[in-house]
């Protein structure tokens, strides 16, 4: 199978004939799996950048382990791979132009001389090392950004909708970004904005000791991509009307909807809802276009799916059982959407609706049948709850983080942050 496949996933499978109805639906879609056979020679190269905040609150530990992950970076590529170092507080440093990494070495020496400065320049750091991607792009690579900091935009630039803006101007050229926020202090709206606008990344690094596994996963995940700047067109037909989709998703210039990358092994889910009127047999419900380009190629690449469901009285519709398998994924992200909610009780400072808000989200989830994903979801929410009564700014960047799951990649520690 070199194509993904896309399925469509009814929490009951009819519709009704006699009135009108709900449809509750999910969309699964499933890159291919990675080849076994795969080899390093057959992946993409990689044109990267990797831009990180050297200012004054990154001293000390920070700092050291963000020169560690960095060295580890610079080890992992080979000659056919770019890259830049560059760091910045209130002023930008080019620490190594953009060049193959035929032998890590130099890289090494020079990440070893970054030292903590000043303020935080974030996007001019970050328009420095898109610069030196883009002096390089190549429509056969895998050409990113790659942004650490530790704080707030605080010099130059600072508005978060003009910094998302400018990063998907790049990512329309091919240049994406993935941005990497450390501890607690850094502005995760700023961060989850320029990484969805980017087509990349967004991961909450917790503990500088995290940050040699981040860029692994990062690494894994940019060999392994099967499709970029994704989008995904949904239309109801015959009068089916699309009245909800679950997933917090970009729209698009041409009114479609931004996915994240295709990695091989990932799937992606779309929850919807639809309303109908009462149904006639045989009578397509909606249409649903994936499109997507391959690393390598400035081709769009496209696949076209088309819904229709048996139809019975409404009576016999109620009896069926719903799928638990689509409930459950609804349900998830719905609780991602629910996340956003508090959110915005906690920015009113209401941190007692928050905890209600998220005392009830975790009682609708436990009433549900008992899964291993459920159960861990369960887990997520009773560490907020307990977050939002000791630390709620925390709690605020976890929520957020675990919000944004379902409209682009997140990177979750698979052990939990760790001292």
């Amino acid at each position: 199978m070199t194509r993904p496949t896309l399925r469509f996933r009814p929490l009951r499978p009819a519709v009704a004939s006699d009135r009108p109805s709900t449809l509750d639906l999910l969309l699964t879609i499933t890159p291919p799996p990675v080849a076994a056979a795969a080899s390093l020679r057959e992946r993409p190269p990689l044109n990267l950048a990797l831009v990180i905040d050297r200012s004054g609150s990154m001293s000390g530990t920070k700092l050291s382990y963000a020169r560690k992950a960095a060295r580890f970076l610079a080890g992992e590529l080979t000659g056919r791979d770019r890259l830049a170092i560059v760091s910045f507080d209130d002023e930008v440093q080019i620490v190594v132009p953009s060049r193959p990494v035929s032998d890590p070495q130099p890289f090494i020496a020079a990440i070893n001389t970054i030292h903590s400065g000043g303020s935080t320049a974030l996007f001019d750091g970050w328009r420095a090392g898109a610069t030196q991607v883009a002096e390089h792009l190549d429509p056969a690579a895998m050409n990113r950004v790659l942004l650490l900091s530790d704080g707030q935009a605080n010099h130059g630039l600072t508005d978060t909708d003009q910094i998302a803006n400018k990063v998907a101007g790049l990512t329309q050229r091919g240049i994406s970004t993935s941005a990497f926020g450390l501890g607690d202090d850094f502005d995760e709206d700023l961060m989850g904005a320029m990484a969805a606008a980017g087509d990349g990344t967004l991961a909450h690094i917790e503990t500088p000791s995290q940050l040699a596994d981040l860029y692994a996963s990062e690494l894994q995940g940019l060999t392994s991509t099967f499709g970029r700047r994704v989008s995904l067109g949904v239309r109801g037909k015959h009068g089916a009307e699309v009245v909800d989709l679950l997933n917090d998703l970009t729209p698009t210039t041409a009114g479609n909807h931004q996915l994240p990358n295709l990695r091989a092994g990932q799937e992606l889910n779309v929850g919807l809802r639809l309303e109908l009127p009462a149904w006639v047999p045989n009578q397509e419900i909606l249409s649903v276009r994936l499109a997507w380009e391959a690393p390598g190629s400035g081709d769009r690449q496209s696949l076209v799916e088309h819904l229709h469901l048996p139809v019975m009285e409404s009576e016999e519709l109620k009896q069926l059982e719903p799928d638990d398998a689509v409930a459950e994924q609804l349900a998830l992200l719905r609780a991602n959407r629910e996340r956003r909610r508090v959110i915005t009780e906690l920015d009113r400072g209401d941190v007692a609706s928050a905890s209600d808000s998220l005392r009830l989200l975790y009682s609708g989830l436990a009433a549900m049948p008992t899964s291993p994903r459920l159960e861990q979801e369960l887990n997520l929410l009773s560490d907020k709850l307990t977050m939002l009564k000791s630390d709620p700014k925390r709690g605020r960047k976890r929520l957020r983080n675990e919000s944004q799951r379902s409209s682009l990649n997140v990177w979750e520690s698979v052990d939990g942050p760790r001292d």
